[in-house]
């Protein structure tokens, strides 16, 4: 790449976007500027020069698909595309209520200028078929400015779950890349939650929400995300009731052991898109994985359990890992089920 425009094209091009629009390059230009010297032509001999700027290119074709780009969508969502995974949820202390209710989960939309309001209108669409009781969305709403803040909100307002939404925030809620490092943007994450707030999303910034239905109840105990100083699991269940059926939403899943130690049965996460953490990795340079197992679905962490959703912004997507919405069906555990946990 010739100057910096240039390697955000490229920048973009390997993250196997097919069509490119104007205005797309921001995320880009952090890990460009960032590389821009290693490129200069005076401080290599001709022969690693070429050497170099081939391991650049490597570089940055490995970074626009793990870091912060998302593919573009054009056209209508075809539906054997969109996962519908359904499970079951057991929870101890469910009244019958609740029994059967049903709570979508949701993760890591990413609307920015290459995830457009169009593809996440069809999967609000889809939600709503679906006739659920809860929309629980763990994070990462954005990939951008205000703007993005604006048009996720006006998406998100046609949810039409039968009891509430609700949401916690991931780090590109914070600004384009890490919260406290590059792409930081002050006060995003504050006009984010005022915009899902006037759509009628319950975000939770460390906090417990309760809903009652007849004599049953259930809280939901969302956190802000796990690489702000502003994380705070015991602030987040400092209201929880102990013997309630609880349900924590942590963007990142390593905060998941935090929430299972202080009483939630199940943690809901995103972050991974749908893949486990690899050494030598560009992404992890700038987002590092404390459990690097954690890479999507099902696991069990002593008494509870942890899911990670491979989210619904495009990115590197496969068979195996389509955007997904999850659907749960509470339950009441068992004292069998109980007992063995």
């Amino acid at each position: 790449a010739r100057d910096a425009k240039n390697a955000g094209v490229c920048f973009i091009l390997a993250g196997r976007i097919t069509v490119i629009i104007e205005g797309s390059l921001t995320p880009a230009w952090p890990v460009v500027e960032m590389l821009r010297p290693l490129m200069s032509k005076n401080t290599l001999p001709a022969r690693r020069q070429v050497r170099r700027k081939a391991s650049i290119k490597r570089l940055l074709w490995s970074a626009a698909g793990k870091v912060a780009l998302n593919g573009l969508y054009f056209g209508k969502l075809q539906k054997d595309w969109l996962l519908i995974e359904r499970c079951p949820m057991p929870l101890r202390g469910l009244g019958k209520g609740l029994h059967g209710a049903t709570v979508a989960h949701i993760s890591d939309l990413h609307r920015s200028p290459i995830v457009l309001e169009r593809y996440l209108r069809h999967c609000v669409n889809a939600i709503n078929e679906l006739g659920v009781d809860f929309v629980a969305i763990t994070g990462d709403f954005i990939t951008g400015h205000r703007r993005c803040a604006r048009g996720i909100a006006k998406v998100l307002k046609e949810l039409r779950p039968n009891i509430a939404t609700v949401a916690c925030l991931g780090n590109h809620d914070y600004g384009l890349l890490h919260p406290n490092g590059l792409g930081r943007m002050k006060g995003l994450a504050g006009y984010l939650t005022e915009q899902l707030t006037k759509a009628g999303i319950y975000v939770m910034l460390n906090e417990t929400a309760i809903f009652r239905r007849g004599q049953s109840a259930i809280q939901f105990v969302g956190v802000e995300d796990y690489w702000t100083p502003h994380y705070d699991p015991n602030r987040a269940f400092s209201n929880a009731h102990k013997h309630m059926p609880t349900i924590a939403l942590c963007h990142n899943p390593d905060g998941a052991y935090d929430m299972v130690a202080q009483g939630a049965q199940w943690v809901l996460a995103g972050h991974t898109h749908g893949r486990p953490a690899r050494r030598h990795n560009v992404k992890h340079m700038f987002f590092p994985k404390r459990h690097k197992q954690f890479g999507v679905g099902h696991y069990q962490l002593g008494d509870g359990r942890l899911y990670i959703n491979r989210g619904l912004g495009h990115g590197r997507r496969s068979r195996t890992l389509r955007p997904e919405i999850t659907l749960f069906t509470l339950t009441e555990e068992k004292a069998a089920t109980q007992k063995t946990a």
